[in-house]
């Protein structure tokens, strides 16, 4: 049977996060503590357990001048003695007709890892985002902060978010976040040790998401930066976060040092209620995700 969670089963949902994805519950807990919402989850039910979740987080696509509704397939799980019994494409079946009942026009997922593409391919979804991904030395980044100052620098989600909406306007089939969804993300972050680091040049402002991959690597997730504010915060990452490699997952169409990046497949997209993708195709420059609750 599927139906919508509720919250009296927060705890049964956590130890479903936990056991699928290997981690401790702190993350579970902090998500069903913080951004849950029983009308965004969906579960399947066999008997009095719980044997697959889904959620469905508020989401919006670019398409053309205005933004659509849309959802953000997160976490998917299906318990391992359920797996191979149909639950997760029959909920995913179950999202469609639940998101497109409230106006949603597309669904987006990132899959959790490229094995998992077919799966979702089988659910009617399309490759459709991408990155690309940059690597520099620690010279080249002391090159790319070339005159950058570093100075403790705060900035509300709200201006963050702002400027994440100013950087991919007229980026057709890109996905936006509301504030709420924004400032839940940063907090998701800091669960796993990652770090917003900001920056001010004049009036305008950068940021970037920082996860420190090991003792000598930085992963940048998400950086919002132009060519007058890319020194500072290049010098801000540099003192935040000292590295001898960085490396930085970045809109399609971004360079760094004139670097491209390389370019790989980063999440799937589905029309839902008579939608279609042909629009967003046609129109797009390279369609970007980001800032996924990865």
């Amino acid at each position: 049977m599927i139906c919508f969670a509720d919250w009296e089963m927060r705890g049964e949902l956590a130890e479903i996060w936990a056991s699928c994805f290997h981690e401790p519950v702190r993350p579970a807990k902090y998500f069903l503590n913080n951004y849950y919402k029983p009308e965004n989850c969906l579960v399947y039910k066999m008997g009095e357990k719980t044997a697959s979740v889904v959620y469905l987080l508020p989401a919006r696509i670019l398409a053309g001048p205005a933004a659509v509704q849309a959802h953000y397939i997160y976490a998917a799980a299906t318990l391992p003695q359920y797996r191979g019994h149909g639950c997760m494409a029959a909920l995913l079946a179950a999202a469609a007709l639940v998101g497109a009942n409230r106006g949603d026009q597309y669904s987006a997922v990132l899959p959790a890892e490229p094995g998992l593409y077919g799966l979702y391919e089988k659910s009617d979804y399309t490759k459709f985002f991408q990155v690309g991904t940059v690597s520099l030395s620690l010279e080249e980044m002391c090159s790319l902060a070339d005159s950058g100052i570093s100075a403790r620098t705060l900035l509300t989600y709200g201006q963050m978010n702002g400027l994440r909406r100013e950087k991919l306007a007229g980026r057709t089939g890109s996905v936006l976040w509301s504030d709420e969804a924004f400032a839940f993300a940063a907090g998701m972050g800091r669960i796993y040790g990652d770090r917003m680091i900001c920056s001010r040049t004049g009036e305008k402002f950068a940021y970037a998401l920082c996860r420190r991959t090991d003792s000598d690597a930085c992963t940048v997730l998400e950086l919002m930066a132009d060519g007058d504010t890319i020194r500072d915060l290049a010098a801000n990452i540099i003192s935040g976060l000292p590295a001898e490699r960085y490396t930085f997952r970045l809109p399609v169409w971004e360079t760094l040092l004139g670097k491209q990046g390389e370019i790989s497949d980063f999440g799937m997209l589905k029309p839902l209620g008579g939608a279609s993708l042909d629009p967003l195709r046609q129109a797009s420059a390279a369609p970007y995700l980001g800032l996924p609750l990865d």
